[in-house]
This record gives C-alpha cells, structure tokens and sequence, in this order.
C-alpha cells in the first residue's frame, strides 16, 4: 500500500475443469452356433454420484465377406508392372466376376453402402469414439489408401470396364513371357523360377475352379502359355537335377522347392505328363516321405504332401499328414485355429498367411467334413488382414481364392443372420440390413446402465465383430486407468539448437 493508493488488478482467471470426456470400450467376437454376452463394467456397475453421461454406441459387422470384398482393389492398385502384379490384377477381376455371378445381390449391396457413405477406411469411422485424431497417427496415409481402395471396388461393378481390364491384362500378361516361355520380374529381365511357378501353379488352381471356363476371361487361348511355361519350368528343374546328380545327393530332394514343383506341376501332370528327371524327383520324395519322420518336415511341406499323396493314390501317408497338422493347431477364442510353428520367414515357402491358406486348402479338399476345423481356419485368416490386403500382392490373391473356395459359404443369406438385443431391445437396422454393418448410438445425459450390455447371436457361418462403447464425463481423480490390447502415449516436441545441432527436447 502507498497511502490511499494500491497497485491491484482485478481480472479473469481460467480455472480448468477438473473433469474430461472418458471413452469405455469393449471388443465384440462371435462365431457361428454362439451366443455371447458383453458388458461394460465400468457401466452397469457404476455408483459414481458425479458421473455424467453423454453417449453409447454399439457398432457391428455381421459378414465378413465384405473385408474380402475390399480387398479385391488392392491387386488392382498395385502399381508394381511386375509378371506377379500383372497377373493378380487379372486374377482380381476374374474373382470378382465370379464373386457376383454366383452372388448378384452384392451388386445391390455395394450400392448401399456407397449411397449410405459407408465407403469408409475402418480406420477413418467413429472419429467421434477416438481419444486421437487419425491425422495424428501413423495409420493416417493407410486410412486414405485403404478408402481409396474402396472407392475404386465400384469399377468391379462396371460389366463393361471389368472386361476391358480382363482382356487388357491377360493380353499384358502374354507380352511378359520371354522366349524360353519364363516370366521376368519385369520386360526385358530374364526369365524368374518363382514368378513363373507361381503363376503356373495359380493358371492349374483357376482352371480347376472354373472347370474349363477359364476361357471366358482370356482374350486369347492359354494352351500357348500354359505349354511353353511347363517346358521353361521344367527345363529349370532339369538344371536343379543335375546338379544334384553331380553332388552325389539326389536322395536329398524334400524340400520346399522340389515340392512346390511337383505341387505346381500335379495340377498340369494329365495334359502335360512329367518328364524323366521330373519322374525320378516324385519318386524319390514319395520313396523318402514313407520312411522320414515327420517332424523333420516344414510346415509348407506337410499341407502339401497330404494332398500330393491323396492325388498320388497313397490315401494312408496323405492322412498321416492331415492328422499330426490337426493334433499340433492351437485353437483361440478370438483368433480361430492356427499354428504356433507357423511363422513369417524370408522367402514365399515362409509366409504365415499363404502356408495358412495352403493347410486350409488341404483340410477343404482332403476332410471337408471336418467343417469347425476349416471355418475357424477361414477366421484366423480373416483376423490376420492388414488394413486393406493380407501384406503381398501374391498373399492377398491366395487367402482371397481359398477363403472364398472353403467350407461354408460366406456369401449365402444365412451368413448375414444374427440376432443383437442392446438394452433389453433386439437391434434392427433397416438402413444397412443388407450390408451386414450396424451402427446404433444413444445419446442422453441420462445414465443406463442396461445399455452396458448386448447379447448376440450368431446361428450362421462366419463371425460377428465389433464393438461396445459408452462415453462420459467424470472427475478426474475417479477415472480408473485401463488398458488392453494397444495403447497410445501422445508427446510433444520442440526443436531446439544446441552446440551438437538441432535437437528435439520433450515438452513437459
């Protein structure tokens, strides 16, 4: 004080609240013949006197066909001129084709989903339900890929447009072939084994699927092709003969790659009979596959030898192998089967997702009755996509061609069935009903605690996945920390000069 004088400030001061919007959430897994009941804890257990509510959402997909669906464009887009690329890119439409043809209602519920705006990166959905802006992720460029992707799945509806891009990449694919009748990795490389074998192998498995109807989608015969690629795969595997000859061990021939020979070459043996060198490998694996034991054999080599032998007429071995893959497969909740010594590795013979569909293609062909074993196979695969593909342009097209050829079809209206009670009250929702996604919110500031629960039934093949959430203000000191699957931690910096150069310093 200075006599009658004071040097005070009367101003506004910010007070921040002392309560924030919290997001509880549960996971939603349902397969077919369940009936599953979820709940927030955190909401029909609440006795907070502060709490107040603000919203809860249950969001559903009651088919997951359409995660398959979506990813058709991806073999489409890969902008990789590669033989490989070029070929899916055929494959893609002639799967899409035959997706409809058998299935013409999916035509009608695209529209829906493209009318309703449900053309949506799943990662760009419910941005009101997320704590963290996508654009503040590291997922952001694979949301706007992944809605790209879906955008473009509208060109596989066009009768028109699908045909020219079948007959322009069929025609691409035969400029591909060199001379010797190999497939480079790209125009003008030399002639690539794998790319080759592999598109060998994937002409013998459309060809078998379609029964003689390849032609429909091919701008010309594929009798050339086909007949100069088994003289260039087999010259190769000649060479790879040889060699063994010279170093004395030709009775060491089980292995992956004399095994995706004989695999490759089984689907073409009755137009196209194996050669001597080829006889002589078939005979020494069938002769080595009676007497080795069978854990000395790779996963890859165990899903194709049980079918080699069915097809070779040794009934018995065949069911040998389809029996020690069926007793060591672990079964999970949420994942479906899968086997724990099946892991990524280097190479084609070691990708977790082909091998995957290479045993579910097995057990399709070898024990299609054993129907719970090969649709929660068809499930792990399902749980394994990323984003929008399955990882490779090659991993994409075999999951996609063997899902939709297994077990019980996921294109049938029972598929799309289920029955969801949220609050006491069974969920309709007539404006995706055909789509298989719901999406129901109640906003209120009103709390109720029997929307913390929901009880689903799913009596049809496939899954029903999902989930529960329930959004609310409360005081901070009574909001309980959480945490399961993943978590994000949000930092800032600054930069900062110092004698070494810039440096980022965290702001605390």
């Amino acid at each position: 004080k200075a006599g009658d004088f004071s040097d005070g400030e009367q101003q506004a001061i910010a007070v921040l609240p002392n309560r924030m919007l919290v997001t509880d959430a549960v996971p939603i897994f349902v397969k077919e013949g369940q009936t599953k009941t979820f709940s927030i804890e955190n909401l029909t257990k609440n006795t907070s006197s502060t709490v107040q509510n603000f919203s809860n959402t249950l969001e559903l997909t009651t088919n997951p066909i359409w995660d398959i669906m979506f990813a058709l464009p991806s073999l489409k887009n890969d902008q990789n001129n590669s033989a490989d690329v070029v070929f899916n890119k055929w494959f893609a439409d002639v799967l899409a084709s035959e997706i409809f043809k058998a299935n013409p209602k999916l035509k009608t519920v695209f529209e829906e989903y493209q009318s309703k705006g449900l053309l949506k990166s799943n990662l760009d959905k419910n941005q009101e339900l997320k704590q963290l802006l996508l654009e503040e992720t590291p997922w952001v460029l694979e949301s706007k890929n992944e809605e790209e992707q879906m955008q473009k799945l509208a060109a596989l509806f066009d009768v028109n447009t699908m045909k020219n891009s079948i007959n322009d990449d069929w025609s691409e694919l035969q400029k591909l072939q060199n001379p010797d009748g190999g497939f480079s990795w790209y125009s003008g490389y030399p002639s690539s084994y794998s790319t080759s074998l592999y598109i060998l192998k994937s002409l013998g498995r459309i060809n078998v699927w379609l029964k003689g109807n390849v032609k429909d989608y091919q701008s010309s015969e594929q009798k050339d092709v086909v007949s100069k690629l088994v003289n260039y795969v087999d010259s190769e595997v000649n060479k790879y003969y040889d060699t063994l000859t010279k170093l004395s061990v030709t009775n060491n021939v089980v292995n992956n790659y004399v095994l995706n020979y004989l695999d490759t070459r089984n689907y073409w043996e009755k137009d196209y009979p194996l050669k001597q060198k080829g006889i002589s490998l078939k005979n020494v694996v069938i002769s080595k596959a009676k007497t080795e034991k069978i854990t000395d054999f790779t996963f890859f080599g165990l899903h194709r030898l049980a079918i080699l032998f069915d097809d070779y007429g040794l009934k018995d071995i065949s069911k040998k192998f389809l029996t020690y893959l069926k007793e060591t497969a672990t079964e999970s909740k949420t994942q479906g089967i899968y086997w724990k010594q099946n892991l990524n590795d280097w190479g084609w013979f070691s990708s977790k997702v082909v091998n995957h569909a290479g045993a579910l293609e097995a057990f399709n062909k070898l024990a299609p009755n054993d129907e719970k074993m090969i649709e929660e196979m068809k499930i792990w695969l399902i749980t394994q996509k990323e984003v929008s593909s399955w990882g490779s342009s090659r991993g994409t097209a075999e999951v996609i061609f063997t899902i939709l050829n297994s077990g019980k079809s996921w294109t049938s209206a029972e598929s799309d069935k289920s029955t969801i009670i949220w609050g006491g009250k069974e969920v309709i929702n007539p404006e995706t009903k055909a789509t298989g996604y719901i999406k129901s919110t109640v906003k209120s500031d009103v709390l109720d605690k029997k929307l913390g629960t929901v009880t689903i039934t799913k009596p049809g093949a496939g899954i029903v996945q999902g989930g529960l959430f329930w959004q609310y203000y409360e005081d901070l000191d009574k909001i309980k920390s959480s945490e399961s699957y993943i978590s994000i931690t949000k930092e800032l910096y600054k930069k900062v000069k110092t004698v070494n150069g810039e440096e980022l310093q965290k702001i605390t």
